[in-house]
C-alpha cells in the first residue's frame, strides 16, 4: 500500500485555542511518502485543502483531546494556519502508518 487514507476531524487556526474545528466526519487526511494532504469538507458550503509536502513539515506530534487524539503537523508553508491538527480515533494505526511511510513521528504530546 502506497498511501493511507482516513477519516476524521481538523483543527485549524493560529493557535489551539484560536482555530476552527470540525469533528469526524468532516475531515480526510492522505498520506503517502511525499505528502501529507488534509481535507475538510462541510456539506457543500464549506471546503478546505492543505497540501503539505514531506519537506515542509518541521514536526508530526500527538495531542490529546476530550474524546480522541489529534496528530499536530508543524510545518513551514506560509500561506497556511500555522495550526492544523486531524483528529482520529485510531491513533496506532495512523501514527504506524505515518512512520511505515517514512516521517518522524514523536510521540511526547504537546499541550
Amino acid at each position: 500500500m502506497s498511501e493511507y487514507v482516513e477519516t476524521g476531524g481538523l483543527r485549524w487556526g493560529q493557535a489551539f485555542g484560536q482555530a476552527a474545528n470540525v469533528s469526524w466526519p468532516f475531515a480526510r487526511i492522505r498520506v503517502s511518502r511525499e505528502r501529507v494532504h488534509l481535507t475538510m469538507k462541510f456539506w457543500k458550503i464549506w471546503n478546505l485543502t492543505f497540501d503539505l509536502e514531506k519537506s515542509e513539515l518541521q514536526a508530526i506530534r500527538k495531542r490529546h483531546g476530550l474524546f480522541s487524539v489529534g496528530v499536530q503537523f508543524e510545518h513551514r508553508k506560509g500561506d497556511y494556519p500555522p495550526f492544523l491538527l486531524f483528529w482520529t480515533f485510531r491513533e496506532k494505526t495512523l501514527f504506524g502508518e505515518l512512520r511505515r511511510l517514512g516521517y518522524n513521528v514523536l510521540d511526547t504530546s504537546t499541550t
